[in-house]
């Protein structure tokens, strides 16, 4: 016999340690696969507390630079403002010194001739307005290098007006009509990353309007011309439109007076590519 009862019983025993190893095997796979299923889900908490954690600390770091913006730049702004005021007003001091030194303190050797009597004939001088007693407007339209009458009026009528514009556009305002006598500096300045949105009344917006257009005519530099017309024409071209369609409906709604020049975007249909 090839095999006799013995070598049976060994067969078997081989056979159950097979099936048992088999067993074991498949055991050690499964713990295999759960750890690393665990490892997998350790790995996606991990990433996404990681991520969660940044934002956070992102976040906070956002509120926390906003909040030093706006303790440090309200009080920077106050004071830049607070400075062009004293230059403005030194300014003012200086001219009015300068004016005063400059006037002739000796007294004239001959006395003044009469007056000759009136005579009957209207002189060529223009005629005075039958209210105020003002010379009439039409010396002065005719005048291009002064304002129009009719804009400073209308001007002076806004009640309230606000200029955005670059903090640099704004400092150079300040120093032009800082020294006006019916220019108001205002107390608060609304700055947003280097654009600041400021309140003007009607006798500040008039003040700005005749400065702007001095300085556009007697600044010796070029630049300072084109900035001064430039800011002149923004504000004239506001108030004109007061002049050329004045509001009825009572809401009060101020004047708003953008400087911030931009090409417009290009319509697709009408854009043409070369081949």
């Amino acid at each position: 016999m090839p095999f006799g009862s013995g070598d049976r019983a060994q067969l078997k025993q081989i056979l159950d340690q097979l099936t048992r190893l088999a067993t074991e095997i498949a055991a050690i796979k499964q713990q295999v696969a759960d750890q690393q299923h665990t490892l997998d889900q350790i790995r996606h908490d991990t990433a996404a507390a990681i991520n969660s954690g940044l934002a956070d600390i992102r976040s906070v770091a956002r509120d926390a630079m906003a909040r030093t913006t706006d303790l440090v730049g309200g009080p920077l702004t106050q004071v830049s403002n607070e400075i062009v005021a004293l230059r403005s007003a030194v300014t003012q001091i200086d001219g009015q010194l300068r004016a005063t030194t400059s006037q002739p303190t000796a007294a004239p050797e001959t006395a003044p001739a009469a007056d000759p009597e009136p005579s009957s004939q209207p002189g060529p001088g223009p005629d005075p307005d039958p209210v105020s007693g003002a010379v009439g407007e039409s010396e002065t339209e005719a005048d291009p290098t002064r304002p129009d009458p009719a804009v400073l009026r209308a001007a002076a009528g806004i009640a309230h007006a606000v200029v955005e514009a670059h903090r640099d556009t704004w400092a150079f305002l300040i120093q032009t009509a800082g020294n006006e006598q019916h220019f108001h500096i205002p107390g608060k300045v609304d700055d947003h990353e280097g654009f600041v949105s400021v309140r003007f009344s009607g006798p500040s917006l008039v003040a700005a309007i005749t400065s702007l257009n001095h300085i556009a005519r007697s600044a010796a530099n070029p630049v300072t011309q084109a900035i001064a017309d430039h800011i002149q024409q923004k504000i004239t071209t506001a108030v004109q439109e007061i002049i050329t369609r004045p509001s009825s409906d009572g809401e009060g709604k101020p004047v708003r007076i953008v400087i911030d020049d931009r090409a417009a975007f290009a319509e697709a249909p009408h854009t043409t590519t070369a081949d």
